[in-house]
């Protein structure tokens, strides 16, 4: 008989990797009564400052839950872009986070890599697990990720270190990270992820050149969708 293939563990973030954090545009737009431009500029802000906020609280060495965050991000980014919202109209807003839009090539890929027996699939989020359940389920992908590590378990945010130690525990991988691969679309998640060992496939849907020049760490691989994920030469 052939060798059993190591299992290989795939920890997907879920803001800007499965899901499109862009999508909250349309509620934008159609809760403020705003053209779609101003609404993506609005929408980018808001996503801008709630990685902002997560960072100061990593700083600060506080933690609020991340749909805290996301209500008290929203509220600077509308002020500062010059909006007035009812309470009853941010609370619809917001909730626009619990419901965001899969990427196109999520399912597919998170289908394909269900039938290889020898991938271990999770997420690995700053979300809640309410605001991740409700998410997944509504961008149609829960069934093929059923369960994750959430920074919930160590109050702290990504890129701190022991987010992703944690997450290696999780797994039970403390003394072989480099097995574990972080699938993101955020530079900052994958460099996080370098300098705790572990892995990383950079999901660079942009095609851009790769610019994070806060220190050396660069991506184990990188993808321009999540289709090509199970093509890659660490499932050879």
């Amino acid at each position: 008989m052939p060798p059993i293939p190591p299992k290989q563990t795939l920890a997907f973030d879920v803001y800007g990797t499965l899901l499109d954090t862009s999508s909250v545009s349309t509620a934008l737009a159609q809760n403020l009564s705003i053209d779609d431009d101003k609404a993506k500029a609005l929408a980018g802000l808001w996503r801008q400052l709630q990685l902002t906020y997560t960072f100061r609280l990593n700083s600060m060495g506080l933690y609020e839950p991340f749909d805290a965050v996301t209500r008290k991000s929203f509220l600077q980014a509308a002020k500062d872009s010059g909006y007035t919202v009812s309470d009853d109209t941010i609370d619809k807003i917001c909730n626009a986070y619990w419901e965001l839009g899969a990427y196109p090539d999520a399912v597919e890929a998170l289908k394909e890599l269900q039938k290889r027996g020898h991938v271990d699939v999770l997420v690995f989020s700053n979300g809640t697990p309410k605001m991740i359940g409700s998410a997944l389920d509504a961008g149609g992908i829960s069934s093929f990720i059923p369960r994750g590590f959430l920074v919930e378990s160590v109050q702290k945010y990504k890129p701190v270190p022991d987010v992703y130690k944690g997450l290696l525990k999780y797994v039970g991988k403390e003394s072989n990270p480099e097995s574990v691969y972080l699938v993101s679309g955020n530079p900052f998640d994958v460099t996080g992820a370098r300098n705790v060992g572990l892995s990383a496939i950079w999901v660079n849907r942009a095609g851009a050149e790769w610019t994070d020049a806060l220190t050396d760490f660069k991506p184990t691989k990188v993808v321009k969708g999540l289709t090509e994920i199970p093509g890659l030469d660490l499932f050879a």
